[in-house]
């Protein structure tokens, strides 16, 4: 777990757990993707205004959302599967079970890419298509979202406004990883950069060296800044942007560009993955 305290922005790359779960924004024919890159400008599925609810939702939120939903919205975990895992095209590579199951980013990826990404292949597989560069519109992905028959997040006990807020991530929050992430797993920023981002606002938390316990961390914290960034620099960008749910890590979704996260990545790597 990788807590990153950013003294004026805090990010505390916390508990990471690479063992996830999912939410399926694509199952079975649900949302549909479209080559990278989204326009954003999304009616109500009916050709009208983009609903008012999406206008005022918060994206930021969506993010921690996507990563673990019932921790950012402090409601029940779920226990039993999610309604459609068992669809799910790939039922062998990936045996998670109960609330991992729910989780967004176990069938579409810390990429978003789903599939065709980071887990194309490997324990996280499920064969499942990515959310990225979908052509939905912001109340056709509400809906989904919230159909008891899709995505069953209301009967869940997710509230019209965190639904909004994930479909807000969904549709403006994203961002294409491989524009600060090769497909090595090496962070393409400047490290120079990243480090005096690191020193500034990082190491107090965090150290020098990146291993320190950070505050708030447990006792057995092994999962450090260089170990998480090396292991799943696609986790570790999206809990730079969106934080750790249920913990101090504040989204830095407002507050980092894509190219300084890309930095702070490029830094983070050179660290040491263990004392």
């Amino acid at each position: 777990m990788i807590w990153w305290t950013l003294s004026r922005r805090v990010i505390v790359m916390s508990p990471v757990v690479v063992a996830c779960s999912a939410v399926f924004l694509f199952m079975a024919g649900c949302i549909g993707t479209t080559p990278p890159g989204n326009d954003n400008n999304n009616d109500n599925g009916d050709g009208g205004t983009t609903p008012a609810e999406f206008t005022n939702a918060v994206a930021a939120r969506g993010g921690s959302l996507y990563d673990k939903w019932w921790a950012a919205a402090g409601v029940a975990e779920p226990t039993d599967d999610h309604p459609l895992w068992a669809t799910r095209p790939d039922t062998e590579s990936n045996a998670r079970v109960g609330s991992d199951t729910w989780r967004c980013k176990e069938c579409h990826g810390w990429d978003y890419k789903g599939v065709d990404g980071a887990y194309a292949s490997g324990s996280h597989r499920t064969g499942i298509a990515g959310v990225f560069g979908t052509t939905r519109s912001a109340q056709e992905v509400f809906d989904l979202l919230a159909d008891a028959d899709d995505h069953a997040f209301t009967d869940a006990g997710l509230a019209d406004a965190d639904i909004w807020d994930l479909a807000k991530f969904v549709l403006e929050g994203q961002i294409d990883t491989d524009t600060i992430i090769d497909d090595q797993g090496a962070f393409t920023g400047v490290v120079a950069d990243g480090q005096s981002f690191y020193d500034t606002s990082c190491l107090v938390c965090h150290g020098a060296d990146g291993l320190m316990i950070p505050p708030g961390a447990d006792d057995d914290h092994d999962e450090f800044v260089g170990t998480q960034s090396n292991d799943n620099p696609w986790e570790f960008q999206h809990k730079v942007r969106f934080g750790q749910p249920g913990s101090i890590m504040p989204a830095q979704f407002d507050l980092l560009t894509t190219d300084e996260v890309g930095d702070l990545g490029a830094f983070s790597q050179t660290l040491p993955v263990a004392p």
